[in-house]
C-alpha cells in the first residue's frame, strides 16, 4: 500500500508557531523607532562642536507623534524641512511673536541679548543685520555653528511649523577620529 503523508497544514496557527516570534520582534522595533523615538544624523557641521559632523542621534518622538507640543527655547529638535525635503536638526532660537534680530554679532530676542552660553568660543559671530518675526504656530531655528550652519536666515521660508517638529534631540553618538569630541552625550 502506498501512503502518503499528507501536506501540512499552514494556517494562522502555524504562522503564529513559527513566524510568531519575528513578527513581534518587527512589530516592536517598529512602533519603538517610529512611534517613540527617532533616529538621526547629522552629516554636516551645522551643530558643531555641540553635535559633530556624521553623528547618530538618539531622539525622543512620542509626543511630537501624538501632538504639536510646543518648542522651547534652547532645545535641540528634528523637524522636516519642505523647503530642503529633508530632516534637519538645528535648535530652537526664535519662539511665536518674538522677533529675532542680529548685532555686532550675537542674536537678540525682542531687543534683548540672547544668552547662548552653549556656544561657548563662538560669542560675536558676524552675519547680516536682517530681523525676523516669527509667526503664531512657528519656531525659528538655527545651527550652532553660526558661520558654518545653513539655518532659518539663509532660508526662503525661516519659519517652521510646529506640524513640522519630529523629535526632540536626547542623546548624541559620535564615533571617529575626525570628530569634534567622541563619545556619548546627552542634549543640553
Amino acid at each position: 500500500m502506498n501512503e502518503q503523508t499528507p501536506a501540512p497544514r499552514r494556517d494562522l496557527k502555524w504562522f503564529w508557531k513559527e513566524w510568531g516570534g519575528v513578527a513581534m520582534t518587527l512589530l516592536v522595533v517598529l512602533v519603538v523607532f517610529k512611534v517613540i523615538f527617532e533616529l538621526s544624523w547629522v552629516p554636516s557641521g551645522s551643530m558643531e562642536t555641540t553635535i559633530p559632523t556624521k553623528s547618530l542621534q538618539i531622539c525622543w518622538r512620542l509626543p511630537y507623534f501624538f501632538g504639536n507640543p510646543a518648542a522651547k527655547r534652547g532645545q535641540i529638535l528634528t523637524f522636516r524641512s519642505d523647503e530642503r525635503n529633508e530632516i534637519m536638526v538645528k535648535r530652537v532660537v526664535g519662539l511665536p511673536g518674538e522677533t529675532v534680530s542680529f548685532a555686532d554679532g550675537f542674536v537678540y530676542i525682542d531687543g534683548q541679548l540672547l544668552d547662548e552660553t552653549y556656544l561657548g568660543s563662538q560669542l560675536g559671530y558676524t552675519f547680516s543685520d536682517t530681523a525676523f518675526t516669527v509667526p503664531e504656530g512657528c519656531v525659528f531655528f538655527m545651527g550652532d555653528n553660526r558661520t558654518g550652519s545653513f539655518d532659518a536666515r539663509y532660508w526662503n521660508d525661516p519659519y517652521i511649523p510646529f506640524a513640522k517638529l519630529n523629535s526632540k534631540v536626547l542623546v548624541t553618538i559620535s564615533i571617529g577620529g575626525s570628530h569634534s569630541w567622541q563619545g556619548i552625550r546627552l542634549a543640553h
